[in-house]
């Protein structure tokens, strides 16, 4: 009894050891790069996470800070490409305050918010008046979250802005981060039960 006790206590120990917790990273990146006015071509900046092997993602958030120029006039959208696997992209910003009777858009100039599924206080973004700020939800009919969770960790996020109408000056991207939080993929659980099973296997045939 008392070895039976010591081997389950050994792979009570040992699977608590190899598991891995929940990961929050990302970060914020300084641009300073300038929306060229009424050119669909834009801009596109990028950053690469490769440590996270094993993780798959399960929330995103975006923070945008941007000044000048015409909030109506601004498409943005974020690229997720796996290290392996089908790129994912998630429409952030849609020509703000666009509506049928005022095809100009929101006459605000500047945006310092973050883009998240838990802005829903505030709402769409693409309802926004003036500046805004703060957390609003991305503007599109799908959800970060939906569009990127249970994608592997590993790869490389492009943010893309255009400025799609002449006039209205130019735009700065001031600066943008990522939240990003991610899990342990389930097959590394199943892998660590199956060595463990397999190590009590043996040790009971050879008892």
């Amino acid at each position: 009894m008392k070895k039976s006790l010591y081997i389950c206590g050994i792979i009570v120990l040992a699977s608590t050891g190899m598991a891995r917790a929940a990961l929050d990273f990302g970060g914020d990146w300084t641009a300073n790069t300038v929306i060229p006015d009424g050119n669909p071509v834009g801009i596109a900046v990028s950053q690469t996470f490769s440590s996270y092997a094993g993780y798959t993602l399960t929330s995103v958030d975006v923070a945008l800070n941007i000044s000048g120029g015409f909030n109506g006039d601004l498409y943005g959208s974020l690229v997720y490409q796996p290290a392996n696997g089908n790129a994912a992209t998630e429409i952030l910003l849609n020509r703000v305050g666009t509506t049928t009777g005022n095809p100009f858009g929101s006459a605000g100039s500047g945006f310092n918010v973050t883009l998240s599924d838990t802005g829903t206080a505030n709402g769409s973004i693409h309802n926004a008046p003036g500046n805004p700020m703060g957390t609003w939800l991305p503007d599109s009919s799908s959800s970060l979250n939906g569009t990127f969770g249970g994608l592997a960790a590993n790869g490389t996020w492009t943010l893309f802005l255009a400025d799609m109408s002449v006039g209205g000056g130019t735009e700065t991207l001031n600066s943008w981060g990522l939240d990003i939080e991610a899990v342990p993929e389930p097959a590394e659980y199943s892998l660590v039960a199956g060595a463990l099973l397999m190590v009590a296997s043996v040790w009971r045939r050879r008892r």
